[in-house]
């Protein structure tokens, strides 16, 4: 008895050892900086640089790249944009409207970036992306004022979700229909125009069986009727979802079947969106989807007549505070328009000229909150660099653009708006690129540090 009590008290450590965890493996060392550097910046950067380090394949260890592509989906929460905005056409430059649609194109809200985690997530732990992806709130996309030129975008959601439907569920859940309901309570959700054309493109990423076609046509059918008018989102969008509703119908017809459900859901859609009251911009393509349902369906449903697609009431329309209205403002803007009419950027009367738009840039405060002022400054900062040819004046330039992204706090207010204005920046730099790229490098911004690596 005793022996074997003392063989097994011998194969007690052989176990322990065995179920001790293996260890954590180190950020490659090419990477750790980055990473690190990436971590002392703005969420929005952070998860940016996780997601591109983790597509170019520099981290190899799969324990790895889900610990941090789940520590980058933790720090987007707390993103200034929970989704992306975008202008309305026609909406007045030099004002916040228009930067804040802008920047949204760069993809650093919290929606955009979680979908773009979730994704990388997918390569490499379906069932990880699956509870990132319950952990995301529901875009609530509600109505805004007309005085409001921004438009809402959840288009990342139904893109996640679509992969999701596709990659994430099992071969038995998918036998009942179970990528098939998470798509329905993805629809179900559905408030505003501009989430049926991503939620229609999503779908057609998914293998599916005729009859469980049926089910999300017909679903998408009965949104297309019941969902409440929304004139801007549904202007916004109607040139997107027009082409994928006849995707649709042509997949339909292809499986034999039948289309007149989804065309009937449409002209509905159609006609409440293009009846009800909607503020004073006309735009979009409304014209071409009415044209193209009275040429498709004409021999299924009547086609839709001109009285209905009359506005029932008209309300207001766009309210911005325009930039550069100050006599500050005006005094800059007549010196840079002397600037640019020079016949000669060269010698001590450009430099003389520049130098006292300097001098009235220095002493100049703009108007509105610290975000409306960063955007004044850099436009005029960025018209006087575009201005200057290459040299000492160009270079002092340079430095107060450098100096404007290093000390004014948007890289953490307003990360995407920020950002936007160091594309335009680099992009007007020309032969100066170089140079730049620098002045970033020793700037002690994280930020711009960031993008020299």
């Amino acid at each position: 008895m005793r022996t074997g009590l003392m063989v097994l008290l011998g194969l007690c450590p052989l176990v322990y050892a065995a179920d001790e965890p293996k260890p954590r493996p180190d950020l490659p060392p090419a990477v750790r900086p980055v990473i690190e550097l990436a971590r002392s910046a703005a969420p929005e950067f952070f998860a940016d640089t996780v997601v591109k380090v983790i597509e170019a394949g520099r981290i190899p260890a799969i324990p790895l790249q889900v610990e941090i592509l789940e520590e980058a989906f933790g720090a987007v929460s707390s993103a200034s944009e929970p989704v992306r905005l975008m202008a309305i056409p026609g909406t007045p430059p030099d004002t916040r409207a228009i930067y804040r649609g802008k920047a949204g194109d760069l993809g650093l809200d919290a929606l955009s970036l979680q979908n773009r985690i979730l994704r990388a997530m997918l390569t490499v732990d379906r069932g990880k992306a699956g509870e990132l992806f319950d952990r995301i709130p529901r875009p609530v996309l509600e109505a805004r004022p007309c005085a409001d030129p921004l438009v809402p975008d959840a288009a990342p959601y139904y893109e996640m979700a679509g992969a999701l439907a596709q990659s994430a569920f099992s071969p038995d859940e998918k036998k009942h229909g179970r990528h098939v309901q998470f798509l329905l309570i993805a629809l179900d959700g559905a408030r505003s125009p501009n989430e049926l054309a991503p939620f229609a493109r999503a779908i057609q990423s998914v293998e599916l069986k005729p009859a469980e076609w049926e089910i999300l046509l017909s679903a998408l059918a009965g949104k297309l009727e019941k969902l409440p008018a929304d004139y801007r989102p549904f202007a916004l969008s109607i040139g997107g979802l027009r082409p994928e509703i006849e995707h649709l119908a042509q997949g339909a017809q292809a499986l034999k079947l039948g289309t007149e459900l989804l065309a009937r859901g449409f002209r509905t859609y159609l006609v409440n969106q293009l009846t009800a009251p909607r503020c004073a911009e006309d735009f979009g393509d409304a014209a071409g989807a009415v044209q193209w349902f009275n040429s498709s369906f004409r021999s299924a449903l009547p086609p839709i007549s001109e009285d209905e697609t009359k506005p029932s009431a008209r309300a207001g329309g766009v309210q911005v505070d325009p930039y550069f209205h100050s006599t500050d403002s005006k005094r800059l803007s007549d010196e840079i328009t002397r600037l640019r009419a020079s016949t000669s950027r060269a010698g001590s009367e450009w430099s003389n000229s520049l130098a006292d738009a300097l001098h009235d840039f220095d002493a100049w405060t703009p108007e509105g909150s610290q975000v409306d002022v960063f955007h004044q400054r850099a436009t005029v900062l960025r018209a006087l660099f575009q201005l200057t040819p290459p040299g000492e004046d160009r270079d002092r330039v340079m430095a107060r653009c450098v100096a404007l992204l290093q000390s004014s706090g948007m890289d953490r207010q307003n990360p995407a708006e920020w950002l936007w204005e160091v594309r335009e920046l680099q992009q007007s730099a020309d032969r100066d690129a170089a140079k730049l790229m620098q002045a970033f490098r020793t700037s002690g911004n994280a930020a711009l540090m960031l993008l020299t690596q």
